[in-house]
């Protein structure tokens, strides 16, 4: 299962909100930026590369693939905040964005400093 490999660590320190991004393409020519903010854990790198990798198949569009890293994320990660963004150029320039956070989590100043993903 997909899931499995998404390996986690703890929060260096669960007090404090930071925001981690990475990125990655699941499948040629189709980008993905995660961005999050954790709660208790992280996700490691390494593992979230190869977790991508398992979408190489995967059908459904852009928007499809974008729900599924979102529950994947917040089933594994259980972070705060979570956005997923999914974009592709070809055959036209197509871009899907979606966010969850959980209900008691905000932080205003923090997200007025992110910038566009």
């Amino acid at each position: 299962m997909r899931r499995e490999r998404l390996s986690t660590r703890p929060s260096p320190d669960a007090r404090h909100d930071f925001l981690m991004e990475l990125r990655g393409e699941p499948q040629p020519g189709v980008r993905l930026t995660l961005r999050l903010v954790p709660d208790l854990l992280v996700p490691d790198p390494a593992s979230v590369l190869s977790y991508l990798t398992e979408f190489g198949g995967f059908g459904g569009g852009l928007e499809a693939l974008a729900v599924a890293v979102l529950d994947d994320v917040n089933n594994e990660l259980v972070p705060r905040w979570v956005e997923v963004t999914v974009e592709s150029d070809a055959p036209l320039p197509h871009r899907v964005v979606i966010e969850d956070r959980q209900p008691t989590w905000d932080n205003p100043r923090l997200m007025e400093r992110l910038p566009p993903p």
